[in-house]
């Protein structure tokens, strides 16, 4: 085996094991980038970790120098474009990048991406305007779509900036999104007192309905403002989720509305879903579970800190025999309320269990 993959396996394993742990530890960061100095062959084996997810690992202040990089990149009618849109970036032959950092690209964090921006032309510019932040996210974009930046997984978070959004689904950026396997979707905003304006805009999310068609996992975090137009954006999410031609995982999180609407969804991913998570998610008014019941391929069942269910929602698991869950390996059942039912659910779970072990 070549030093070189040697080298790769340890930094994966370093970076595996935050992903095991749900999010990036900043020591596994640091530690990561002073392999940056070593040698070039420990920098070789280093950069393409670290640019695979740049933007979820990388804190604010260090975000400006992160869009630095990456403009870069860009060749000199790329740059030409910037300026015909009135955004000069100088260039030198200082500047000039060593790897072809678009093409390690994996993950986008396209809130950060935009903050991140927005930084930049603060710093750079002295001019954090729309048509600025806009003209510098579109040539990025670009750039990512002519160096072959092959995307596996997007996570968008609520914004009043619908217009950058849209940006993906343009004619020239949006064969970008069209590979995704994994989407995440947080529906709030940091400024909470703004939750009900910041929901994912429905236009962002018809594109995505027709861009995005092969995705594995579906993440929805927080739809937790009963009005019109998070109704609506439910009932999108509902059919981004019936478009998919292969779903693999679906995980609804800290959702306290609309799980009426986005469970029946599951009905066109029967046959393909192996993985149903429901964490924090109030059932009230849900229809009859029968929609799992019919998930014949499902392996782990989630269901923790949920509440409001009913007797009547999760008869269709209690009722049912070996053949409809012969596959179901794992299920969690936490926390739930009422508890009177969580502990019908945590009994039905424990047969499940036991029949795993019988076939071991």
């Amino acid at each position: 085996m070549l030093i070189s993959d040697i080298l790769s396996e340890v930094f994966e394993y370093l970076d595996d094991r935050d992903e095991i742990l749900g999010s990036p530890n900043p020591k596994t960061f640091s530690n990561l980038f002073s392999c940056l100095l070593v040698n070039s062959h420990w920098c070789e084996s280093v950069i393409p970790i670290l640019w695979r997810h740049p933007f979820h690992r990388c804190h604010k202040r260090g975000g400006k120098f992160l869009i630095q990089t990456l403009l870069s990149c860009l060749n000199d009618s790329e740059r030409q474009q910037l300026y015909n849109d009135g955004v000069y970036v100088p260039g030198g032959k200082y500047d000039l990048p060593v790897y072809n950092y678009p093409n390690f690209l994996k993950h986008l964090d396209y809130y950060e991406m935009i903050s991140f921006v927005k930084n930049w032309c603060k710093f750079y510019l002295e001019d954090d305007s729309d048509e600025s932040v806009s003209a510098i996210l579109r040539s990025i974009l670009k750039l990512f779509v002519s160096r072959s930046t092959r995307l596996n997984t997007l996570s968008i978070r609520s914004s009043n900036c619908e217009e950058k959004y849209m940006l993906l689904a343009e004619p020239g950026i949006c064969s970008l999104i069209k590979p995704l396997k994994n989407l995440n979707i947080n529906c709030y905003s940091i400024d909470r007192l703004k939750i009900a304006e910041n929901c994912p805009k429905v236009n962002l999310l018809g594109a995505l309905i027709r861009q995005c068609q092969h995705l594995n996992t579906i993440r929805i975090n927080n739809l937790s403002v009963n009005d019109g137009s998070s109704m609506l954006v439910a009932k999108k999410l509902a059919t981004l989720i019936e478009q998919q031609r292969g779903l693999k995982r679906l995980i609804l999180s800290r959702c306290k509305t609309f799980a009426n609407i986005i469970i029946p969804s599951l009905e066109k991913q029967k046959h393909a879903l192996r993985h149903v998570g429901f964490r924090g998610v109030d059932f009230e008014g849900c229809c009859k579970w029968d929609t799992l019941k019919s998930c014949s391929k499902l392996e782990r069942l989630d269901i923790v800190d949920c509440y409001n269910i009913t007797n009547s929602m999760i008869s269709p698991l209690l009722n049912s025999n070996h053949k409809n869950f012969k596959n179901l390996k794992r299920v969690g059942i936490y926390d739930c309320l009422p508890i009177r039912i969580s502990d019908k659910l945590e009994s039905w779970a424990y047969k499940i269990d036991c029949r795993q072990r019988q076939h071991c």
